[in-house]
């Protein structure tokens, strides 16, 4: 039988989550700084890495939760496949915006790439936290 979950469990998920995500932002962190003290904010707009980084992030959500979903039996496949159908999307998104930054960047392009970074952001963790409820077999 499901359990809920308890607020110390919920916290270590946060937790995990939150450590994952500063491995993955530290480097933008330093590309900031460094953009920031070498050249101006358009230049931090402009760079293509957070295009790339939004397309590991949705990539790497996409998986974890397939692989929740495929431990959890009761998953609905028909959501599941939504879900998967919605990742690809972003990510392919996410890619499309690299190219465009890396082939001719623009301010509009710079602005899209940071909304999909921010969305990126949100997903890992509210996916995140779905695929580590799913994996206990725990429900809020």
């Amino acid at each position: 039988m499901k359990q809920n979950l308890s607020s110390k469990k919920r916290n270590t998920m946060w937790a995990e989550l939150f450590s994952e995500y500063i491995f993955i932002v530290t480097p933008f962190v330093f590309l900031v700084a460094i953009k920031l003290y070498t050249s101006s904010w358009k230049e931090i707009l402009l760079a293509p890495d957070w295009s790339l980084v939004s397309c590991i992030i949705f990539g790497q959500i996409a998986v974890r939760m397939s692989r929740s979903a495929i431990k959890h039996r009761a998953a609905d496949d028909t959501q599941f496949g939504l879900y998967s159908a919605k990742r690809f999307f972003l990510v392919a998104m996410s890619l499309l915006f690299y190219f465009g930054m890396v082939a001719q960047p623009t301010i509009y392009l710079g602005w899209g790439q940071l909304v999909l970074f921010l969305m990126a952001s949100y997903f890992h963790f509210k996916d995140g936290l779905a695929a580590r409820i799913l994996e206990g077999g725990v429900k809020i």
